[in-house]
């Protein structure tokens, strides 16, 4: 369920990820790394974040669904 909502929200706020089978979603963030979890840490959020082969990438652990709502709010606001 977590998941499902996870993906729906990053759709929904313009981002794509890779499918998952494990307790994590990455997906490419569009600023730099560093920067996006500032932002998100200023929502209350702590993500992972790296870069590969030049794109920056997120990685968002499963959760419970009020954690997954903090995680899509947080998204949403600096979005």
């Amino acid at each position: 369920e977590a998941r499902e909502y996870l993906y729906e929200q990053l759709k929904a706020n313009g981002y794509t990820y890779l499918p998952s089978g494990t307790n994590f979603v990455l997906f490419p963030i569009r600023m730099k790394g560093d920067d996006f979890v500032g932002k998100m840490m200023e929502q209350g959020v702590s993500i992972r974040q790296w870069k590969f082969d030049g794109q920056y990438w997120c990685r968002v652990s499963l959760g419970t669904m009020p954690q997954m709502q903090a995680f899509a709010s947080g998204l949403k606001t600096i979005s």
